[in-house]
């Protein structure tokens, strides 16, 4: 992100801060059973924003990945993982810093740490905005090639 022009010398864009979460992360057998059983899946989190129309959310992305018959981990998604076919693995809490290495791509709401995470990691952003500052990071990663335009 470039610094604006009208700001003063003495204020710079210091980019992005890491957690650095991994460092110890012991991540659940079913996770890495997933991740052994096939392709690197796409991770498709929407943080808390699910609630706004989580059931509706749900249904797209389900039938998205029908579709396309991608592997994904679906991460803040309230389903029944009963429901979910083989291809498909919800997940709870998992630090992005370790996640991010072992997908394809990063399907998610458009926030600074998710968005910095993804970029970090390498991985191809898509960023689905909601509110707020999340339009402008998905302008930014479309803007570096780092994935497409945000999607409506």
């Amino acid at each position: 992100v470039p610094k604006p022009a009208d700001w003063p010398a003495h204020i710079d864009v210091s980019g992005f801060f890491f957690l650095n979460l991994a460092t110890d992360y012991k991540p659940p057998k079913d996770i890495l059973q997933f991740l052994k059983s096939g392709d690197p899946p796409i991770y498709i989190g929407f943080g808390s924003i699910t609630g706004h129309d989580s059931d509706r959310i749900l249904e797209v992305v389900l039938e998205a990945l029908k579709t396309t018959g991608y592997r994904a981990l679906l991460s803040g998604f309230e389903t029944d993982s009963d429901e979910l076919s083989d291809n498909i693995l919800k997940i709870n809490n998992c630090p992005h810093d370790w996640l991010f290495q072992h997908v394809v791509a990063v399907c998610h709401h458009g926030g600074a740490g998710t968005t910095a995470a993804g970029l970090r990691a390498g991985k191809p952003t898509i960023i689905v905005p909601f509110f707020g500052d999340q339009f402008f990071w998905g302008s930014m990663v479309s803007k570096s090639g780092a994935g497409p335009a945000s999607l409506p």
